[in-house]
């Protein structure tokens, strides 16, 4: 069976990469037009099935809707070891007869014609690649093997339990917060996001795992933050934490610059205005 998102818990089918244990992920969105929001749905889950039965070895692709944002916005991750596996892809889109089949027939008979190239507004496709913040986490050795991934995988940023770690492909909701971080505090904003990471992995074990992603080839020092939720009505435990947890108060409290007070805490490492939460569906 073809990896697909579940909102089930728990692990996922060994071998299958996901945001949990790849070393490298290409973020994709793409907004439908409005006229064609099925077809175009329809489109995505179909191409996306078939990567995963021809690639789903070596690449995963997730697809999602975006919810409390802009409407019919697709948003696809694609989990890969290293980026030398892209090179799978590109040569698929060039040779590989059902790949092309399904992106290029005609899926609108009816309607004048066409394939993705209409269902979709032109100039909306983007891609940022994202990959496991370097620096923190220790796997055990040979755990991987360093010589095919990328990146440290993230899962090994948390002390949480690998058996009930969310992931991209098992977490019923995902929101992805991404800040740019001030270059002055780079360092020390890192250290924040990874250690409120596991504060939330300690205080809602099970129900949230979040970690720690750097844009690469893109702007310097983006961070996202994908914050893995069992189900979309947990992200209200998720914000309720300041209120009931009085060390997560204190956390909070915290200053990450060393020999400054006030003013080092968490809201002085992120530029103004540039944190932002983007929450993910599974598409099946």
């Amino acid at each position: 069976m073809a990896p697909t998102a579940t909102t089930e818990t728990g692990p996922t089918r060994a071998g299958v990469l996901n945001s949990a244990n790849a070393g490298f992920i290409v973020y994709r969105t793409g907004q439908l037009e409005y006229d064609f929001v099925d077809d175009g749905i329809k489109f995505s889950a179909d191409l996306v099935n078939y990567l995963n039965r021809a690639q789903g070895d070596t690449i995963s692709t997730y697809l999602f809707t975006e919810v409390f944002g802009a409407r019919h916005r697709l948003h696809w991750l694609v989990h890969l070891k290293s980026p030398h596996d892209y090179q799978r892809l590109l040569k698929m889109v060039d040779t590989d007869q059902a790949y092309q089949d399904i992106s290029t027939k005609d899926r609108l008979p009816a309607r004048g014609g066409g394939n993705w190239e209409r269902m979709f507004v032109p100039g909306t496709f983007s891609e940022r690649v994202l990959c496991p913040q370097h620096g923190f986490g220790k796997p055990p050795e040979g755990a991987f093997d360093p010589r095919t991934m990328f990146a440290v995988p993230a899962l090994y940023q948390t002390t949480q339990p690998e058996d009930i770690q969310l992931s991209s492909a098992t977490a019923g909701a995902i929101v992805v917060r991404t800040g740019k971080a001030r270059y002055e505090f780079r360092e020390e904003c890192r250290q924040f996001a990874v250690a409120w990471a596991e504060y939330v992995n300690q205080a809602l074990p099970g129900i949230v795992t979040a970690f720690l992603f750097e844009e690469i080839f893109g702007r310097q020092d983006t961070l996202h933050l994908m914050i893995h939720l069992r189900s979309l009505g947990d992200y209200g435990r998720l914000t309720s934490l300041a209120d009931e947890d009085p060390g997560y108060r204190d956390f909070l409290r915290r200053s990450w610059v060393m020999g400054r007070d006030g003013d080092g805490t968490w809201g002085n490492l992120y530029v103004p205005g540039s944190l932002q939460d983007t929450v993910l569906l599974p598409q099946h």
